[in-house]
């Protein structure tokens, strides 16, 4: 058995400021520290010919090495090139060997600016897309850790995902997903499958967690009761239902706080006038935010995308001592019903759900409690330490 490998190499999803789970690769990085390894966020690749088209915000990337950044003392963001866009490689066998030749190329850049020699560092990455990073390295360990189900928002599968995932699994160490119906669908293909999860960073947890804070002004002169949702503002959410609620009670308020998808028509759900678009608030002002709300709102559409998840909204919500109702998601089944409730998307059992926890009166305490087990440096701290001591010399 060799030692831990002195780099984990964890290829975003996205660009990297539109990467949700941002968080997490600071709890990877903090946990990874503890083994002996750096964490190098991978920015998705560059390719030649559609960045001019779709990112030309990064064009001047081109004109240089890749660029390397430092976002915290052991986590490292590496935004290099490649050949071709991989959704065109992952059809071509000659392609994705380009890639993989490109990136190889920059992994020898890389290191020599990191001063960290490691011939086989840990690939983790989240979407089988991205699956041909398992063919980087002969002997590299190779982490594929799951956090949706492969379909699309409409819950519909996609036939492209489901050929790559299988494609890959031979390349494939470990499997990890962050909910067991997931782990359920595709563990049972993985030698080596395991449970991870979502979770709040450690500091995020503690500043969402303290009581003192107060309410925005500008969201809590809105009249009582406040029931609130955040994030990004799309299709996924069931508007028709939210609409339904909405009526059905005027003397509630609903309140939407986060940008909205660039294709989705806001004109479109103006009306009843007792839902509300705040706008977009920096995460600094999360804890106001959520006190502003009376209670949390997670009306996502009902199907196999959004029953397969694990939202990291849940936690939030806990964190801030806030009480919440869902749509189907099965692993909110584990939690105290009186805390988080699901409902089927009908707007009078959604409308009965909400009575039922704003009168509510279990302790605020509650929350926090349940978030405080679901931290990402712990979570990662266990699952590397797992890792060390049953595949190398740990």
């Amino acid at each position: 058995m060799s030692l831990f490998p002195k780099i984990i190499l964890l290829f975003s999803t996205v660009d990297w400021p539109l990467f949700m789970r941002r968080k997490m690769a600071y709890g990877l990085a903090e946990a990874a520290a503890d083994q002996g390894g750096t964490v190098v966020v991978v920015n998705r690749p560059l390719c030649p010919f559609s960045t001019i088209i779709k990112k030309p915000e990064r064009m001047s990337e081109f004109y240089d090495k890749p660029k390397l950044d430092k976002l915290d003392k052991n986590l490292f963001l590496f935004s290099p090139r490649y050949f071709i866009h991989d959704d065109i490689s992952n059809n071509f066998e000659f392609l994705e060997k380009m890639n993989l030749h490109c990136l190889r190329k920059a992994y020898g850049y890389l290191t020599h600016q990191l001063g960290i020699e490691e011939r086989a560092p840990i690939v983790w990455y989240h979407h089988p897309h991205q699956g041909y990073v398992t063919r980087l390295f002969s002997d590299s360990f190779n982490v594929f850790e799951l956090y949706d189900n492969l379909t699309g928002y409409d819950g519909n599968e996609r036939e492209w995902a489901n050929r790559l995932e299988r494609k890959y699994r031979p390349h494939v160490s470990m499997f990890m997903a962050t909910s067991p119906k997931l782990l359920e669908k595709y563990g049972q293909y993985y030698p080596n499958a395991r449970l991870s999860g979502n979770c709040l960073d450690r500091e995020t947890y503690e500043r969402l967690s303290k009581q003192h804070v107060q309410g925005l002004p500008e969201l809590t002169r809105i009249p009582s009761p406040r029931i609130g949702y955040t994030g990004i503002i799309s299709k996924r959410l069931d508007w028709n239902l939210i609409r339904k609620i909405a009526e059905q009670k005027p003397e509630w308020n609903f309140l939407f706080v986060g940008n909205t998808q660039s294709n989705f028509n806001l004109r479109e759900i103006r009306d009843p006038k007792n839902i509300h678009f705040p706008g977009y608030y920096d995460h600094s002002l999360m804890p106001a935010v959520l006190r502003s709300f009376d209670l949390g709102f997670m009306p996502y559409l009902d199907n196999n995308f959004f029953r397969y998840s694990n939202p990291l909204k849940f936690y939030e919500f806990a964190a801030a001592g806030l009480r919440s109702v869902s749509s189907n998601m099965e692993i909110l089944n584990m939690f105290p019903p009186e805390f988080v409730k699901i409902v089927p998307n009908q707007s009078d059992k959604w409308v009965s759900a909400l009575e039922e926890m704003l009168n509510s009166n279990i302790a605020k305490e509650t929350g926090p409690q349940i978030a405080s087990e679901y931290i990402w440096e712990d979570m990662y701290g266990d699952i590397l330490g797992k890792i060390n001591s049953e595949f190398f010399n740990g």
